[in-house]
């Protein structure tokens, strides 16, 4: 008989490292989207925050190459993760955080978030955690699309990731359908209303956030 139930709860988070995936050059934002700011908060600070309070003590800010603008000031026990495969997007950030976090338990899980995700709220972070599984992550899945920059990955699959990078193949998508059909992935079919959590920063009209009136709202999430 198999075990079903979830593994990863607030005692298991020791074999648990958070990776923000914040490497990105916000080109069609403009600026670098990990200072736009929500409630008087930078949004890498936010997302700091929140995977602090799911009861993480490891995590490392996936910062992408060595030439990157700089970041927010962070607390200085929190490493900067670099790319180790230049210009293949989030996947290199994810294969940075792996390998970091694999190298603290290498039989554990990376939650990893990107650093655009304005709408992350510790509860919904805590949902994902509880799809865990042994030796299994879990990527959200909504209307059909996988939502792999807010997922949870086992630490085996760095090697895989590195394999991907390696063959200049630099799909998170592409990872994680491996990831399902291999069965270390699995999915978790997100409730119409979780859709605006995954919404994501990537262009000057989707910052400020608008009120319901349509006047732009600075640092006040809708």
């Amino acid at each position: 008989m198999t075990d079903d139930r979830p593994i990863l709860g607030q005692p298991d988070t020791k074999r648990l490292c958070g990776v923000i995936l914040a490497g990105g050059r916000s080109r069609r934002m403009g600026r670098d989207k990990a200072w736009l700011e929500i409630e008087g908060q930078p949004l890498l600070l936010r997302q700091i925050r929140l995977l602090q309070e799911v009861g993480l003590s490891e995590i490392g800010i996936a910062a992408g190459p060595a030439d990157r603008p700089p970041l927010p000031s962070i607390p200085p026990e929190i490493p900067l993760l670099r790319d180790r495969f230049d210009g293949l997007g989030p996947l290199a950030g994810l294969e940075a955080g792996l390998g970091w976090s694999c190298s603290r338990n290498p039989m554990g899980w990376t939650l990893a978030v990107a650093v655009d995700l304005p709408g992350l709220s510790s509860e919904w972070l805590r949902r994902l955690l509880a799809q865990a599984r042994p030796g299994m992550g879990c990527v959200p899945v909504h209307e059909g699309r996988l939502e792999p920059l807010a997922a949870l990955y086992p630490n085996l699959a760095w090697p895989i990731a590195r394999e991907h990078l390696e063959k200049r193949q630099a799909s998170v998508q592409e990872f994680c359908r491996r990831g399902l059909e291999a069965g270390w992935m699995t999915s978790w079919e997100l409730a119409p209303e979780d859709h605006r959590t995954l919404i994501n920063w990537n262009a000057p009209s989707d910052w400020p956030p608008q009120r319901p009136d349509g006047r732009g709202a600075p640092g006040v999430n809708p």
